[in-house]
């Protein structure tokens, strides 16, 4: 080691020279990489995670399939779906949970509810309940709307895993005093019944003993949403911080409980008329290939639904994505800068040891193994590596907390401006005069977030590119080192 770092000051001119390639090599590396990461990101944020699959609908482009049919069809074709997503929404009513806003929505008063002095009544509902496969299908999420604070967000293990856990907002835990780990009641019925029928059966629920009339969550998540749009709803479902998730699986579990499947069958006074199996409101297969999908709609109607299902591609249109041609070029150039630099570095290698040759070949004459030979030569370009990728990580976390939530936004107006088609200059107009755009990535503004999402990414990627240049390098050396002969590069003075 003091051998490298001797020869490193010895030689420095050589040396800054090599410092200097390997630091344009990995900043580059890094940077490419980070800014590739960012323009996805954007591309993500603007279009959603459904770019790529196939819309499930019937004829008429109505909601058809059941999630568990999908499901099933999903497991029978393997190789071909990878995965299913889908989302419905329910107006629902969570018995010991108030919403945002109690008391300032009113409604017409029921026949036998108390009368007030302005004959209304508070809404008994109040939630939007989104039962999802991931919350990363939802617009909201992947438009940045929505940031978690405490706990996680519906994933697609918690519905595999058939996980009782719900994702509320802050408002929603603050006003009704809950923390991750609390436990919240849903009516079932709510999710079949409407108001009406929920407050009747609410009255009378001492006819149904028998049947448990709630669904139990735990409270796993808690989430704020950048939007507050209470000036803007007539009804508190509406509202943002009213709206609560929960795994889609937890729904088709109500649905097919003792409790509704008495309304649905038995009961006389509040029966249930539609079929209480789920069917989503969206529901998207995530194909391996899409050119399969064609093929995939005829072997399904080859099952013999009582309609035929139709699959639609859903496919934005990144020829017009600014954010994916950019990640597109990046891409290109990425490949480019490390093919170019691991050539420059290895002929500036292969300089470094002609020049040196008489050195290596007196280390070998003195008895020195030719492997250990190599490892000290190695050494050298090992320490002005660390160097130089340390100099690179610290470069980049600068150019990141001072240019990165800039760059999105522009990202995301440019998204905007081509949308709407717009001329290129709209997008420079937005980024410049509008402070608002800046809610296209209100979570840039957290340089801990940024780190993770995209710093982190950038640099495993350069110390992967890192190990691989140095394997390559120092099998060059060892190579090289093999084929002197100490004698005649000694030339016999010595």
């Amino acid at each position: 080691m003091r051998y490298a770092f001797r020869n490193i000051i010895r030689l420095k001119s050589k040396s800054i020279l090599s410092f200097l390639i390997c630091f344009a090599i990995l900043f580059l590396t890094m940077f490419g990489f980070l800014t590739r990461t960012i323009s996805e990101d954007a591309r993500y944020r603007f279009y959603g995670t459904l770019d790529g699959s196939v819309h499930i609908t019937d004829e008429d482009w109505n909601p058809y399939l059941t999630y568990d049919a999908a499901r099933v069809i999903a497991e029978d074709t393997e190789g071909i779906i990878e995965k299913v997503s889908a989302l419905k929404e329910y107006i629902v009513q969570f018995p010991d949970m108030e919403y945002v806003g109690y008391g300032t929505y009113r409604r017409s008063r029921y026949s036998g509810e108390e009368k007030s002095e302005d004959g209304k009544a508070n809404y008994l509902k109040g939630f939007s309940l989104l039962a999802v496969t991931s919350m990363d299908i939802v617009e909201d999420v992947y438009g940045g709307d929505i940031q978690m604070l405490e706990g996680s967000m519906i994933a697609i293990e918690d519905t595999s895993s058939r996980s009782n856990k719900i994702v509320i907002s802050k408002e929603l835990a603050e006003a009704n005093e809950l923390a991750i780990g609390d436990a919240v009641k849903l009516s079932m019925t709510s999710l079949f019944h409407n108001e009406l029928q929920t407050a009747r059966l609410s009255l009378t629920d001492g006819l149904y003993v028998k049947y448990p009339l709630e669904y139990e969550y735990i409270v796993s998540g808690i989430y704020e949403h950048r939007i507050d749009n209470t000036a803007a709803v007539s009804e508190p479902w509406k509202l943002n911080h009213n709206v609560v998730y929960v795994p889609i699986t937890t729904v088709e579990d109500i649905s097919m409980s003792e409790t509704i499947q008495h309304f649905f069958h038995e009961d006389k006074m509040y029966p249930i008329k539609e079929n209480p199996t789920v069917i989503p409101d969206a529901l998207y297969f995530h194909l391996y290939d899409m050119t399969d999908a064609e093929r995939l709609e005829k072997e399904i109607n080859e099952i013999g639904f009582t309609k035929n299902v139709k699959l639609t591609e859903y496919v934005s249109d990144t020829s017009s994505s600014p954010s994916a041609r950019f990640s597109s070029i990046l891409s290109v150039m990425l490949v480019g800068i490390i093919a170019v630099g691991f050539v420059i570095l290895m002929l500036s290698v292969l300089f470094q040891m002609r020049s040196r040759r008489r050195e290596l070949a007196v280390l070998s004459a003195l008895g020195k193994k030719r492997n250990a030979v190599a490892l000290s030569f190695f050494l050298e370009y090992l320490i002005l590596m660390g160097l130089a990728f340390t100099a690179s990580v610290g470069l980049l976390a600068c150019i990141l907390s001072v240019f990165t939530v800039s760059f999105v936004n522009y990202l995301y107006s440019a998204e905007i401006a081509s949308q709407f088609q717009m001329q290129t200059e709209t997008a420079d107009v937005l980024l410049l005069e509008t402070p608002a755009i800046e809610n296209g990535f209100t979570s840039g503004y957290d340089f801990r977030y940024l780190m993770a999402e995209y710093m982190t990414p950038s640099i495993v990627f350069a110390v992967v590119a890192s190990v691989c240049l140095l394997a390559v390098m120092y099998l060059l050396m060892y190579r090289y080192i093999a084929c002197i002969n100490p004698l005649c590069d000694v030339g016999g003075k010595e």
